[in-house]
């Protein structure tokens, strides 16, 4: 299911956790000072000082609603603050998250506030203390024989988007660049879920195996609630196509890469829309599709609902309610009769535009017609792409030497190992992504 820009992804991980990474950082740092200022009005009963933290826009204004109302619900049933102690920082992109220990009456919580580029809040949440982990933390690494760079993508004078370059040490020889496409919703470079990192994952395992990658910062991510484009303009290729291909053009002039030997993996609705990327992308090696969906997302979402509605123990009536919603807002979007001056509800605040492109766009129609070698991956455990969708792709393909698929049946949609029923919850576990998946990926792009 998606979220298109203004609330969590719902499509890649319905009702994800906390996002992060753990790091301790000097007192000094703003981000710790404005969680304290924030977090010490609260304590004081001087609301009025907090409401620098959130502009006068529409969603501004929502933000701080909701924000309030957090705090109201979880005083009411916790009592006051009673001290705040240690708060960590975390680096998200082009912008920052914080974690601070408070304590109550009944014990100690940890309050999450995340913070755009001015610095004001765009979500809190509240989480069960636990001292072991607050934000992401990376594997031990074999080997540190690699740099990072900060990049710009720039898909036009409007649209400039902050990302990260991994390189490996090679000297002269020129290494394989893979470029990862997020899935649907405002993502950062690193696809931070919970407290976990999924393409920070992948870059690390497969930088330590001699190959470049590149990830930037989702354009709905970026320019979250201040719009360079109006949202009536947003299709796949707004959203996602435009950036990756901008990403690609702009990945041939790094002077480390082989240019000829530039891939693509797109996640989820990014690997859906990976044909379209290939089409405009001359010279891409090759095609690392990771859960991709084969149908319109309209026909999935309803599935993905339902799913989730069986893995429910609480607030079932809640879920029920808001599930109706959605599926109502899908048949509207399915309507014969939808046109782009429709003014009808539409799933996730999208307008007619992408929800008609959803439904018009074939992707298996699009790889069919693609020559380069595409691999397809993709986890048993996933409910948000499932085998119906694998099942498709490989009928679409049978018989293309250029394609091949690959089953994992123990990994989820973010390639983390299970067993048992996946839910929800599970991105909120701290994992790491299966070393199979990379392992396969360096395989396909066959390093020497």
């Amino acid at each position: 299911m998606i979220k298109l820009r203004y609330s969590s992804l719902i499509f890649g991980f319905i009702l994800a956790g906390f996002m992060g990474r753990a790091q301790d950082e000097p007192v000094k740092d703003p981000y710790i000072i404005l969680s304290k200022k924030f977090i010490g009005a609260v304590k004081r009963n001087e609301p009025w000082k907090n409401y620098k933290f959130f502009d006068t826009t529409f969603y501004g204004k929502m933000i701080e609603d909701q924000t309030l109302k957090s705090i109201e619900q979880f005083t009411m049933a916790n009592g006051p603050i009673v001290a705040i102690e240690k708060t960590e920082c975390d680096t998200q992109g082009c912008k920052m998250a914080t974690a601070t220990a408070i304590k109550v009456a009944k014990g100690k919580y940890l309050w999450y506030q995340y913070f755009d580029q001015g610095q004001r809040i765009q979500r809190f949440a509240v989480d069960t203390f636990n001292k072991e982990q607050w934000f992401y933390k990376k594997e031990a690494l074999e080997n540190t024989n690699f740099t990072r760079k900060e990049v710009l993508v720039e898909t036009s004078a409007f649209i400039k988007l902050p990302g990260s370059l991994y390189l490996p040490t090679t000297g002269a020889k020129k290494s394989p660049l893979v470029i990862f496409v997020h899935g649907s919703g405002p993502q950062d470079r690193n696809l931070s879920v919970g407290k976990n990192k999924v393409f920070l994952d992948m870059a690390l395992q497969l930088v330590q195996k001699g190959v470049a990658v590149l990830i930037y910062d989702k354009r709905t991510y970026v320019y979250q609630y201040r719009d360079p484009f109006p949202m009536d303009s947003m299709d796949y290729n707004t959203e996602t196509v435009d950036d990756a291909v901008a990403a690609f053009q702009y990945a041939k002039s790094f002077k480390e890469i082989d240019t000829n030997r530039i891939f693509v993996a797109g996640h989820s609705q990014g690997a859906m829309c990976a044909p379209l990327i290939a089409k405009k992308c001359k010279g891409m090696r090759g095609l690392i599709l990771l859960a991709a969906p084969g149908r319109s997302l309209l026909e999935m979402i309803p599935e993905q609902l339902d799913y989730v509605a069986t893995t429910q123990t609480k607030n079932k009536e809640q879920f029920e309610k808001m599930s109706g919603q959605i599926k109502w807002m899908v048949k509207n979007a399915q309507a014969l009769d939808l046109n782009l001056k429709s003014k009808t509800m539409l799933p996730f605040g999208g307008k007619p535009k992408y929800w008609l492109f959803d439904r018009n766009y074939k992707a298996l129609e699009e790889a069919k017609t693609l020559t380069i070698p595409t691999i397809l991956l993709q986890g048993g455990r996933d409910y948000n792409v499932t085998k119906k969708d694998f099942d498709l792709w490989n009928a679409a393909m049978a018989g293309k030497s250029n394609f091949k698929s690959v089953w994992y049946e123990e990994l989820d949609h973010m390639f983390f190992e299970g067993q048992g029923t996946a839910r929800p919850q599970d991105v909120e576990i701290p994992k790491h992504v299966s070393k199979k998946v990379t392992a396969k990926m360096l395989e396909f792009i066959a390093v020497k």
